[in-house]
Parts: structure tokens; sequence; C-alpha cells
């Protein structure tokens, strides 16, 4: 049985202990977007089975506070994700943070007095809350050193991030697609080469056409878009929809890793979005990050899964 005590129980039997030494703490409406987006990309950089979020790793029918108390417990480093309403403001009342049963602060309050790395990740220019706006058990939150995570520079924060987390977790076990080491030279390009024929016959099935329901954090209910994709070996071309429009696919490319892909639509003030797709085929469904960039108030990541609505084209 779990061990007792504060706001866990012990009324049912362990759930299987996590393997998992990322652990992602955030309020699902603060910072649910990033958490998923930081998730999809530590586990691909570090390996899925050591990253655990609540939505993802905790099955039907399983305790909830008891799985988080356990993966809490054999997890190594504790992120902490805080958005511009991480406290959990209630109008007329105290914030949720200070709530003894709220989930966010139990997660923080165990990391710190297991003693784990703690990293709070400041979201979109959030700033971190001064102690005396925290509940005591976990005030020493205040002083520890952040790192920021934005909307127009994703890709970045995210390196620094990851560089961040090496430390503890060891060398990422897959490399930035980013980032290329000029002092690679002539084994860069051999290397490339390999990729490329590799890619080139091993290219997912993304061809045809695909529909997806996406959330966005500013509309109240969800829209329905729709990809048409083709090409050959490693080039993506077609077509994705945003708000029911068809955009251009801009430099597409896919290999065995998933695709990605880019989109530009204007606001009605004139100000230009930048759209990046970063997608995974998993049988017949691509499961999509959106992150957008641009324009005149901050966008969080968009998770959404595209399936298919007609057979691939025969090649």
């Amino acid at each position: 049985m779990a061990p007792c005590g504060g706001a866990f129980t012990c009324s049912q039997p362990d759930p299987p202990m996590s393997t998992a030494q990322v652990f992602i703490s955030y309020r699902r409406d603060d910072g649910a977007g990033y958490a998923r987006a930081i998730a999809a990309e530590l586990s691909r950089r570090f390996g899925a089975g050591r990253v655990f979020m609540d939505v993802d790793d905790i099955a039907a029918g399983q305790g909830f506070a008891e799985v988080i108390q356990r993966a809490v417990g054999s997890a190594s480093v504790l992120l902490v994700l805080i958005g511009r309403r991480w406290r959990g403001e209630r109008e007329g009342g105290s914030p949720r943070l200070h709530d003894t049963g709220d989930f966010v602060r139990l997660e923080i309050a165990a990391g710190l007095r297991l003693g784990l790395r703690v990293i709070p990740v400041l979201l979109d220019g959030a700033t971190m809350p001064a102690a005396g706006e925290m509940p005591t058990d976990i005030q020493a939150l205040a002083g520890l050193q952040a790192l920021e995570v934005g909307n127009t520079r994703f890709a970045d924060d995210i390196e620094r991030l990851v560089a961040a987390l090496a430390g503890t977790l060891g060398a990422p076990a897959r490399p930035s697609r980013r980032r290329w080491g000029l002092a690679l030279g002539a084994a860069l390009l051999l290397a490339a080469a390999a990729v490329w024929w590799v890619g080139h016959r091993a290219r997912p099935a993304v061809n045809g056409e695909w529909q997806g329901e996406l959330h966005y954090a500013w509309a109240n209910t969800p829209r329905v878009e729709r990809f048409t994709f083709g090409g050959q070996g490693q080039a993506l071309n077609g077509s994705a929809s945003f708000l029911g429009l068809p955009r251009g696919v801009l430099a597409g490319h896919v290999d065995s890793d998933g695709l990605r892909f880019d989109t530009r639509t204007s606001e009605m003030g004139g100000a230009e979005l930048l759209h990046h797709y970063r997608g995974q085929l998993v049988g017949d469904e691509i499961r999509f990050v959106l992150q957008t960039e641009g324009g005149t108030a901050p966008h969080e990541p968009v998770t959404f899964v595209a399936r298919r609505v007609g057979a691939e084209p025969a090649r």
C-alpha cells in the first residue's frame, strides 16, 4: 500500500512504480499546451520512458494522488511550469495554490522535501511569484534559478532546457535537428547522405488527405482543419488549413522521425503569423504539435491528432 499521510491515502493498492526521471508539474488551465509540447520534445531527446506527465501516464482506474506521489518519489528532476495563472487565482478567495489538497502544491512540496533537482520554467514572460505569495512548504521554489520558455523562441529555449537536464540525465539520446557542429566536416556530409538514403527509402505513409480537430486557446469552440500532403523522398508539399482556409506548406520535410513544415497567415492588422507544425505518424494518425509565432498576442502550443480521411495515393 502507498504510505499514509497528508493529502495522500492508502485506500488502494500501490500503482505500478514509475521509471520516469523527469516529472512535469503544471496547472492544466495555465500551461497544459506547453506541458504537452515540452514533454514531447524531452521524450524525443531523452526517451519517452524518462518523462512523466499525468495525462499520458495515469491509466483509467488508477488513484491520481497515489500515482503522482510515487512518480515524484522516483524522479530525479521536477520541472515546475509557471505561467501567468499558475497560482490559480479565484475571485473572492485565496489562490488554489494555498489549498492543502492542491496537486501542484503537493507535487512541488514532495520534490523539495525529497531533494529532487527542482527547476522552475517560466512560460511566455511569466515571473516567479515572491516567496510570500506561496505556502510555506514551497517557498524555497522562489529562490531557485529559473529557465524561460516562450512562444517566439521555443526551439532555442528547449535547447537550453535540454542542456540543463543533460547534467542529471546524461547526454540526450537524440541530438537537436536544428544545430550541427561545423567541426564534423566530412563526417557530417557522409552521415547526412546516409540519413537521406535511409529516409528516402523509409518515407512514412503521410501522403493523402487528413483531418484534425484543433482547440485553439483563444477560440470558444474547436475548429476542424484539413491537411493535404504529397511529395517523394524527404520532400513534403501540399496544404494545411488554418481557420478553415488552406495555406501552402513551406519548408516541408518528412523522414523516419516524422514530419515538419511551416505555413504563414496574416492578422487583420497586417501582422504576419508563422505556424510551425511537427508531427509523428502513429498507425493511421499523425500526432501534431503546432507552435505559432508573431502577431499581437502570445500563442501557446496546440497539440492535436490528424486522422486520414482518404487512402494514401498509389505510388
